[in-house]
């Protein structure tokens, strides 16, 4: 008896530009709740192959136009895993979150299958542990990171935040009046303020790098990079 009460394959899926397009071979997102959807989506959008599966029919329909392939199934089931080829995948993202126990046990699926490339989500730090020491290499907290992130936009000097470690970020910023309309480079930027410019994007040029012969317009747009105390205390000048 078939195992899968839904299968889609789109006729057809918008056009990537080559320059935009991530090179990958095809993934498997397993669990299309809102992250999973978000990483499939995504990928889609830059040309990758995407196999979605969840035991929800409606999250399965509601992706099947936009991605290559999408299935309902049960993922903790090592039979179905094979069945659908998620033993042939290179990189296989686990979605599922909140469902500890389906999650723990997807995971060992994946492990035991020796998928070379498995991203999961995790929703605590104790759930993190887990899957850690199951041997999944890349967990990721999104809603940790979505923390961090929404803390630091909180004061308004920053348009946009990444966090790259515990102390490393890059942001999106206006100059601060310190710097507009006076000379700095990269060697007095980096030995007074700890930072250095990523990119900017000058109000007539668009973005692109930066030009240290230039003055800072108040109407630029600076992605600076550096210890986040000292793109806070930046921001502050």
């Amino acid at each position: 008896m078939d195992k899968f009460s839904y299968f889609r394959r789109p006729h057809r899926l918008p056009a990537v530009n080559e320059r935009a397009r991530i090179h990958l071979p095809p993934v498997a997102v397993l669990g299309l709740g809102r992250f999973g959807m978000g990483v499939s989506l995504e990928l889609a959008k830059h040309g990758v192959e995407v196999l979605g599966v969840d035991g929800d029919e409606k999250m399965v329909q509601e992706c099947a136009p936009l991605l290559t392939q999408t299935v309902t199934a049960d993922c903790t089931d090592m039979e179905t895993l094979k069945q659908l080829g998620i033993d042939q995948m290179q990189y296989v993202v686990l979605g599922i979150g909140t469902d500890l126990e389906s999650s723990i046990l997807v995971a060992s699926n994946l492990v035991d299958l020796e998928i070379p490339h498995i991203w999961a989500k995790a929703d605590s730090d104790a759930h993190a542990k887990i899957l850690s020491r199951m041997g999944i290499d890349h967990v990721v907290r999104p809603e940790l990171d979505t923390g961090r992130r929404v803390a630091h936009l909180l004061g308004g000097s920053f348009q946009d935040f990444t966090a790259f470690a515990e102390d490393l970020g890059m942001v999106k910023m206006p100059p601060p009046r310190a710097l507009v309309d006076s000379n700095c480079d990269g060697d007095s930027l980096m030995g007074k303020y700890g930072l250095y410019v990523a990119s900017i994007h000058y109000e007539d040029d668009g973005w692109g790098p930066w030009d240290e012969e230039r003055r800072f317009n108040g109407a630029d747009m600076v992605v600076f990079a550096g210890a986040l105390a000292s793109l806070e205390a930046f921001a502050r000048r």
